[in-house]
């Protein structure tokens, strides 16, 4: 059982594998196509489903990205509030301890260039940083002083922190250089006398260096810089990257009153963020400028985890679409192979329908040479009751012999030809006359024209070239497109039977009738499955689809040109040489 199985596996196999050779149409099965299509659905699968993952794991790391920004904004704004807050302090703490001074001691206490020493050096072992105290009257003059230089005496009328505590009770002035020639900022206490409407100021400065340790303290990298500056910009500390004190600071525009924390972007191009906050009782703004990428933050071990998951998520998808692709291919591999089957069968059935066709007049034919056989053999019988000396009817007999071989001959030529055409085989690679194969073809069915008195006209050209392909499947569609034409015309009608070479490659064959014709919207339906113009128990609509298959499979091509009550006109081109061959 398994030997013949396997034959017929191996007959199956080799019989799709020249099924569809060489035509594009009928090269379904081949595995470059397979391969092709396996090819494009995973690439189109890839593009239609990583895209759309790479855009989202991209949008997925902006969008976190500027989560970590604003982020980092507000934590920056949070590092600015309590940097302003501490300077704030610092500033509140010495203004009251020059206030509890003022309240303390009178001007004439102070006065006292030793009193004095003695207060300021008391002063500054609880707030370092202090340089010196001094002690000025309404008139601007510096009455005492305590500290490394040499200001008593020293007139102060002019200079614009003295005409501010004029009008205020305390003042805290810009970063200056003074008589010292040495950048320092100033903090004052007016304390009032009421009796004979004068004032005196308790005045102490205080080293830059001490706002520089608060702007320091802030969290920076080596791209990032804080500073302290005026409301006209000009820097009070030094900075990294902006210059030194007293120089002029413009990269972003500063404004007085609560922290704000905004993106700028330099000359060159480079963005930032600046954030800013203003001081209490002083003319200063604390400011920070952020160079540093704010995703720079991002953890690594982020990073690196985002980078697996995306990695393992694209493994996922290509090994789920290569495991799809694979199986619908193989449903469709699978498909096609049963369709071929069905088709296969089906042209062997429609084949089978033609031979039923010709079933009586093939039997015509073959009577007429049984006839001429019984009538031999009759005539043998009667001479043999009637013979004396059978050498005198020698000559007789071997002419009568001679007939009823001949009758047999021609009685085996009819049948092998039917079955021959009706057997199932695979294609050939045969060298065809094409005018030959016409004309075999016509003798199956010349009794049922000549019955329905068609008239059949033969203009074959002589010295066609030898076409290679299958005789056998070629005499399917020349029977299928005469019979059509045979069913398409009245009695009386005409078929034109055609031969000629086009060029040297390619040899045409015209069929052409002068039926009721088929109307243009019809005429690109005809090669369709199922399709027929035929009245209702004519036709299966098979044929000329067949018909076409079977062109295209041999490598050639069919035409119809067509006119309603004019005629319709089948065209078969044949290669010379089959492509492949």
């Amino acid at each position: 059982m398994e030997e013949p199985e396997k034959e017929q596996r191996r007959t199956i196999s080799d019989f799709f594998k020249h099924l569809f050779h060489p035509s594009d149409l009928f090269s379904l099965l081949s595995k470059d196509r397979y391969r092709s299509l396996k090819i494009r659905i995973i690439v189109l699968d890839a593009v239609l489903s990583l895209v759309p993952l790479f855009i989202v794991i991209t949008i997925s790391y902006f969008w976190f990205q500027q989560i970590l920004k604003d982020d980092f904004k507000d934590r920056l704004k949070g590092d600015i509030e309590s940097t302003q807050q501490s300077v704030d302090f610092f500033l509140d703490e010495r203004l009251s301890a020059l206030r509890f001074i003022v309240s303390s001691y009178t001007f004439e206490e102070l006065r006292d260039g030793k009193m004095l020493t003695t207060v300021f050096v008391r002063l500054k072992k609880e707030f370092p940083g202090l340089v010196d105290l001094g002690v000025i009257d309404s008139d601007g003059i510096q009455q005492s002083y305590a500290g490394p230089y040499l200001l008593e005496k020293k007139d102060y009328s002019t200079q614009d922190w003295f005409n501010k505590i004029v009008i205020r009770p305390h003042y805290v002035s810009d970063i200056f250089m003074g008589y010292r020639r040495i950048p320092h900022f100033a903090m004052a206490v007016k304390n009032e006398n009421p009796g004979n409407g004068t004032f005196w100021v308790l005045r102490a400065t205080i080293a830059i260096e001490t706002l520089g340790k608060y702007t320091a303290a802030l969290d920076l990298r080596e791209n990032d810089d804080a500073f302290i500056v005026n409301h006209e910009g000009v820097l009070q500390t030094p900075s990294r990257f902006h210059g030194n004190v007293l120089e002029k600071f413009g990269e972003c525009s500063l404004s007085a009153g609560k922290v704000s924390v905004k993106d700028i972007e330099d000359q060159s191009g480079i963005r930032s963020i600046c954030a800013s906050a203003s001081i209490k009782n002083s003319p200063w703004i604390l400011v920070a400028v952020i160079k540093s990428p704010s995703y720079g933050r991002i953890p690594k071990i982020f990073r690196n985890e985002l980078f697996f998951l995306s990695v393992i998520s694209i493994f996922i998808g290509i090994m789920a679409n290569i495991l799809m692709t694979q199986t619908v291919v193989n449903r469709i591999k699978h498909a096609d192979l049963d369709r071929a089957e069905a088709i296969a069968k089906t042209e062997h059935a429609n084949k089978m329908a033609t031979v039923g066709r010709l079933a009586a007049g093939v039997a015509h034919e073959i009577n007429n040479p049984l006839a001429i056989i019984n009538e031999k053999a009759g005539l043998m019988e009667d001479l043999l009751e009637q013979a004396g000396d059978l050498r005198q009817q020698k000559e007789k007999f071997l002419n009568l012999l001679g007939g009823i071989f001949d009758s047999v001959n021609r009685c085996r030529k009819i049948t092998h030809r039917l079955l021959g055409f009706s057997r199932r085989v695979d294609i050939g690679r045969d060298v065809v006359d094409m005018n030959d194969t016409i004309k075999e073809v016509i003798g199956f069915i010349e009794k049922e024209i000549l019955y329905r008195n068609i008239r059949l006209e033969l203009n074959l050209k002589k010295d066609l070239p030898k076409v290679e392909t299958d005789k056998g499947l070629l005499q399917q569609v020349f029977l299928n497109i005469i019979n059509n034409a045979i069913d398409a015309i009245q009695e009386g009608g005409l078929i034109e039977v055609s031969s000629d070479v086009r060029g040297t490659e390619v040899v045409r064959v015209s069929i052409r009738d002068t039926g009721s014709g088929i109307p243009k919207d019809n005429i690109k339906h005809i090669f369709e499955p199922f399709y027929t113009t035929k009245e209702k128990d004519k036709g299966t609509g098979l044929g000329l689809s067949i018909s076409y298959g079977i062109v295209h499979r041999l490598g050639g091509s069919i035409l119809v040109e067509s006119e309603v009550n004019k005629g319709t006109t089948f065209i078969v081109e044949m290669p010379v040489k089959v492509y492949g061959s």
